[in-house]
């Protein structure tokens, strides 16, 4: 089992400043640690190559800068989910994990409210199984509103 938690909050409240705070500690820590951002975004502008290439058809697209590798592709095995923690951003309307709300309007299933992404917060692990998370995950649509 892997522990999952969720940020939620509307757009611009500081959800990845305080994903960046509980990543930087549980690394410090020691813990392997995946990232996911739920988006309406494109992951790239369309102008560049790879979004180009995803267009075109490509099943899976990897980007390499001389540092770190991108790689774009229709699907996701669970497996690719295994680590010590999931930190998610952005998924809302469904509960997977320890929930942390910033700012107004939070979800009834939130476990804990921030005023700001600054405010102390103790890192609390809710345990799911990596295919689990995938699944709701697969299921997500990414809507364009204040999240």
């Amino acid at each position: 089992m892997t522990c999952v938690i969720q940020i939620t909050g509307r757009k611009d409240v500081g959800k990845t400043a305080l994903a960046e705070r509980i990543i930087a500690k549980l690394k410090e820590r020691g813990y392997a640690v995946v990232a996911i951002k739920l988006s309406h975004h494109e992951p790239e502008p369309p102008t560049k190559d790879t979004h180009r290439l995803r267009r075109a058809g490509a099943d899976k697209v990897v980007f390499y800068n001389g540092e770190v590798y991108v790689v774009y592709k229709r699907g996701l095995d669970c497996a690719e989910l295994e680590a010590d923690f999931i930190i998610i951003e952005g998924l809302y309307g469904e509960k997977v994990g320890y929930k942390i709300h910033i700012g107004p309007d939070p979800p009834g299933d939130a476990d804990i409210v921030l005023p700001t992404p600054n405010a102390s917060v103790e890192i609390k692990c809710v345990e799911a199984d990596p295919c689990a998370v995938l699944s709701v995950l697969s299921r997500h649509r990414p809507v364009r509103a204040e999240e």
